[in-house]
């Protein structure tokens, strides 16, 4: 080491690096004369350390696609959990189409088959089942509609409220129990019944029968418009209620008419009644028997019967039900302008207790008077 070196190594005494000859071995090669090291290529195997444990390689595939399916009501309402999925790109995956009661799948939004994207979303869009309707009927005393059926339609388990109807003539008497409810696959049919609000006073399901002692006028309902034809006298009728006005008048229900009670007498034991005074020609309205041929329902007051009479204005009979098919095989017009059917029973009912069903064969014969 020359002067320089020395000087330098006394004043800067870290810098100095120890140097030590190693003995060369057998092997030793010049720098120069060292093997290249080979780095791998596509052209050249490259030779890798063996794993400890296991001599294969790794050929799982790690997925790199994921795809989450929602299940949404039509408006907006998650019905289950989200479904993921995962796979690789350009692999076929399949879903779970879940079932949900009263629904069903009305669309799928972005739906695609395979692994296209990273991320993807697929949306399930379910609608309610359609329910079947809810029917409304308002009827009077009567029976008679006072309204047009309301038709009620909502989705399957869907709540529905009714409501009375609004009305300074009718208060509501009685209403079914499913007035409120929810809709089912089932038809389900309300009733309201009404009653005037002018009515102070009823009894109901009387059992009684009175006779006219004049001709006397019948009406729809208390106070109301009056019928065409008026009943005749000594005629007996069946009472079903008698009620009392706010103008403190007494009416008898005889059955879909009503009278006041003036001009009647009250039978107690009525068996047979006596002959009525001899009424004018009838005039027929038909000439042919149709047996079979013509079917009408009885129209009167659900859970009652209707009492059918020998003759127009003759003697009781039978009794039929409310809602009951009949036929009628004549029909005559009397000279009050009344009409009777003949049943097929050889029994008659007045036009105002039956709806006539469409057949195959109408009143078709002209009008004959019998002289």
């Amino acid at each position: 080491m020359n002067f320089l070196k020395r000087l330098k190594a006394f004043f800067n005494p870290q810098q100095q690096v120890a140097t030590v000859q190693l003995p060369l071995g057998e092997n030793y090669q010049p720098i120069a004369r060292r093997r290249p090291i080979l780095l791998p290529s596509p052209t050249r195997r490259a030779y890798l350390p063996a794993l400890q444990g296991s001599n294969q390689l790794n050929t799982q595939v790690q997925p790199d696609s994921f795809v989450i399916v929602f299940y949404f009501t039509e408006t907006g309402d998650r019905l289950a959990k989200p479904q993921i999925v995962s796979g690789v790109r350009g692999q076929a995956f399949n879903f779970t189409v879940h079932q949900f009661e009263h629904y069903y799948v009305s669309r799928i939004e972005n739906y695609h088959g395979y692994f296209a994207y990273p991320r993807a979303i697929i949306q399930l869009i379910y609608a309610q089942q359609p329910a079947a309707p809810v029917i409304v009927f308002h009827f009077d005393e009567q029976h008679h509609l006072l309204a047009q059926p309301e038709y009620l339609v909502g989705q399957l388990g869907q709540r529905y409220e009714t409501h009375f109807l609004e009305s300074r003539q009718y208060q509501v008497q009685h209403v079914t129990t499913n007035q409120i409810g929810h809709f089912s696959q089932q038809t389900q049919i309300v009733t309201y019944d009404y009653r005037l609000r002018q009515i102070r006073w009823a009894n109901r399901y009387l059992t009684g029968f009175v006779r006219l002692t004049t001709d006397v006028t019948s009406y729809r309902a208390p106070d109301a418009e009056p019928l065409a034809q008026q009943l005749p006298i000594n005629t007996v009728w069946r009472v079903y209620q008698k009620v009392q006005t706010t103008q403190r008048q007494t009416w008898y229900d005889l059955g879909g008419q009503w009278i006041p009670t003036e001009n009647t007498e009250r039978v107690v034991d009525y068996y047979q009644q006596p002959q009525p005074k001899a009424l004018a020609a009838p005039l027929f309205q038909q000439a042919a028997v149709i047996p079979g041929s013509r079917r009408a329902v009885v129209d009167f007051i659900p859970q009652h019967s209707l009492r059918t009479w020998t003759q127009p204005y003759g003697n009781a009979a039978n009794y039929l039900q409310h809602g009951q098919i009949v036929n009628i095989i004549h029909g005559v017009i009397l000279s009050n302008n009344s009409v009777w059917y003949e049943l097929e029973d050889h029994t008659w009912l007045e036009e105002h207790y039956v709806r006539l069903l469409s057949a195959g064969h109408d009143f078709t014969s002209p009008i004959k008077r019998l002289h």
